[in-house]
């Protein structure tokens, strides 16, 4: 948590600041724990359980907190609950490091989507929302449980993704797997993303990474998840291959109305690849944030909220 590191409503309101946001409020999650299917999970409920609920899912090696600035903007019309999905931020590690961890992460949305009707009576989710990994996760939950949504979204994440985007995220990990000081990760994420203003890549790193035992500074996402990094690329052009016909397939499959949003600076997907997906859907619809790279809520929060706000706020009942 930022707690441990530096005071958590400063942080957020730091990075709200170099970010130009006027949030109605200056509000805090509160931090909430679950068990599902015998693991711990951690996730962030940020109030108004009497308006729509919408649950939110972030992408790999990043925690709930991806949406904190964007939820800033949204949580007085939202209820918003943001969930740490396994291996990452503060919930718990999957016990078997070999075991697939999508199919587990379907089956703990399934879990946590019941969870949250059970918490807040009369709070039926309107939207489950996910960004790349958790965008992946949404897609195949929604194909597999057709009645259980309202709506779908989708942050950068379709079927047919630029291989070489992955590898720039694979290399950023390798080399700030560890690191002796936080500011060291700090440098190397203001490199990779120049375009985020330093105080938000700060906030973000707060939630992201833990001191280690002899006193330096790493991940908080389970190291397990990290093995792709020793495949060799025709293991990793299978896995993209069999992924990308799996998404196909979840994607012809979704009846909910379904609403992509593509970062315009994207590293990881195209324009054209998004507009596919959706074109390929029941009921989906799409749009392009410019200025945005691959984490879309991140870099143009303001943009990302009306975005999802927009959308949200058109759906029928």
């Amino acid at each position: 948590m930022a707690k441990d590191v530096a005071d958590y409503r400063e942080a957020l309101a730091e990075a709200a600041g170099a970010a130009a946001l006027q949030p109605p409020a200056l509000a805090v999650p509160e931090d909430r724990d679950v068990t599902l299917g015998g693991l711990r999970f951690h996730y962030l409920d940020w109030g108004n359980a009497d308006r729509p609920t919408v649950v939110l899912l972030h992408g790999g090696g990043q925690t709930a907190h991806t949406w904190d600035l964007a939820a800033l903007l949204l949580r007085d019309r939202y209820h918003l609950v943001a969930l740490d999905q396994r291996g990452h931020g503060d919930s718990a590690w999957t016990p078997d490091p070999e075991q697939d961890a999508a199919p587990l992460m379907v089956e703990d949305t399934r879990a946590f989507l019941a969870h949250v009707e059970d918490t807040y009576p009369g709070s039926s989710p309107l939207a489950l929302v996910g960004m790349s990994m958790g965008g992946a996760v949404a897609l195949r939950y929604a194909a597999e449980n057709p009645p259980a949504l309202r709506a779908l979204v989708i942050v950068d994440v379709a079927p047919e993704t630029i291989p070489r985007g992955g590898e720039e995220m694979r290399r950023f990990r390798r080399d700030t797997e560890t690191m002796d000081r936080f500011e060291d990760f700090l440098e190397r994420a203001v490199r990779f993303n120049p375009t985020r203003p330093r105080a938000h890549l700060r906030y973000s790193l707060l939630h992201a990474l833990k001191e280690t035992d002899d006193g330096r500074w790493t991940w908080k996402h389970d190291p397990g998840r990290r093995d792709d990094e020793e495949e060799d690329e025709a293991t990793r052009e299978e896995a993209r291959e069999r992924r990308e016909r799996e998404m196909w397939a979840a994607v012809r499959a979704i009846r909910a109305p379904t609403f992509f949003v593509h970062g315009g600076e994207s590293a990881v997907v195209t324009r054209d690849a998004v507009r596919r997906a959706a074109e390929a859907m029941h009921d989906g619809g799409w749009i392009s944030v410019e200025g945005a790279s691959h984490t879309v809520q991140g870099d143009r929060p303001a943009e990302f909220a009306r975005a999802l706000d927009g959308f949200l706020s058109g759906l029928d009942g």
